[in-house]
């Protein structure tokens, strides 16, 4: 099994994050697949942002959550950038329908854990639908209940439970409730008992935003299924490498 190579919020090292052109360079660059976050606006939009406020990245004392998607589509979130650049937050339908006409897989990850967006689940499931791409999308939230519904309602979705502080016991809960993988922080690919625990009830682990070469190498050596990395050409190189010495 090759790691796959996930560009975290897209190819944010050279483009604006979450925006197409970042989408567009992992197609470029011959990546596996994108990482997003998705979240809806006042009207009932889906967009993709991963900042629930827009101060850092717009400079505006606003919430996605309180802006019709006409007011959001306004905004330039390259604005922290300061040199002068343009960039929109896009509709995770414009996403989906350019992701249709690539090969590239996609982790949609719900940014329901601050602001609930209740039914999220259901409306994300529909467009994916529209676009007929249940094989190549992969949801995950830090909101268990969230992802045990999407679950739930789409059995046949790769579905995994992302989480920050260490739980040793995260493959455990994942397995009871159904779940397909565990989404950790980089640093617990180090909790040696994590892959055999997982790789022993049939879950699949990958792995973020891993962007260190210690932390890069020591993935690649346990064999996650998916680096999520903020540094693509990096991983790439560092995968090659790899696979040159494995052969």
């Amino acid at each position: 099994m090759s790691t796959k190579i996930f560009a975290h919020r897209g190819v944010r090292k050279h483009y604006p994050e979450n925006t197409m052109d970042a989408f567009r360079a992992a197609d470029t660059m011959g990546l596996d697949g994108i990482e997003l976050d998705v979240q809806r606006t006042l009207d009932g939009v889906l967009v993709i942002c991963h900042d629930e406020h827009l101060l850092e990245l717009a400079g505006e004392d606003l919430w996605i959550k309180d802006l019709t998607w006409e007011k959001l589509s306004l905004i330039n979130i390259a604005w922290h950038l300061q040199d002068g650049s343009t960039a929109r937050i896009p509709t995770l339908q414009a996403f989906l329908q350019w992701l249709k006409t690539t090969t590239l897989i996609v982790n949609i990850e719900l940014k329901n854990s601050i602001v609930p967006y209740e039914g999220m689940e259901g409306e994300v499931l529909a467009l994916i639908d529209q676009y007929h791409l249940r094989d190549r999308v992969i949801i995950s939230s830090f909101n268990l209940e969230s992802v045990v519904h999407m679950k739930a309602i789409a059995p046949d979705i790769d579905v995994g439970f992302l989480y920050q502080r260490l739980k040793p016991l995260a493959d455990r809960l994942v397995k009871d409730v159904g779940l397909d993988a565990i989404h950790p922080l980089y640093v617990h690919q180090l909790f040696c008992h994590l892959m055999w625990s997982a790789r022993k009830k049939g879950l699949k682990v990958r792995v973020w935003t891993v962007n260190h070469p210690f932390f890069i190498r020591n993935a690649l050596w346990r064999k996650v299924d998916t680096i999520m990395t903020d540094d693509p050409e990096l991983v790439l190189a560092l995968r090659a490498k790899y696979q040159s010495r494995r052969k």
